[in-house]
């Protein structure tokens, strides 16, 4: 389930981190220097099986993440694998 939005910095750490190959702890430690809530474990997993692929297709679909999360029915439109148990308007970044 979907959590408060993460703003654009934020969302900025956790893509970019988990895209430079960062461990769940060290994204959660950048997090906390900002004064902003961890990513769950279960978060991170998704961003790294479903949208570092996304990223990596496409490195101009980061910078449009930061700004936008894109969701689950956008990654599908793309022709990414998503999750079955994930509503098509949620972004693994927001969950809690």
């Amino acid at each position: 389930m979907a959590g408060k939005r993460r703003q654009p910095a934020h969302r900025a750490i956790i893509y970019g981190g988990i895209l430079g190959g960062m461990s769940n702890e060290r994204v959660n430690q950048l997090l906390r220097e900002v004064n902003e809530r961890p990513l769950p474990p279960s978060s991170y997993h998704a961003i790294r099986k479903h949208y570092v692929p996304y990223f990596e297709k496409d490195m101009s679909r980061l910078g449009a993440a930061i700004e936008s999360p894109p969701t689950y029915s956008a990654l599908k439109k793309a022709g990414e694998t998503i999750p079955a148990n994930v509503g098509p308007d949620d972004d693994a970044a927001d969950d809690e």
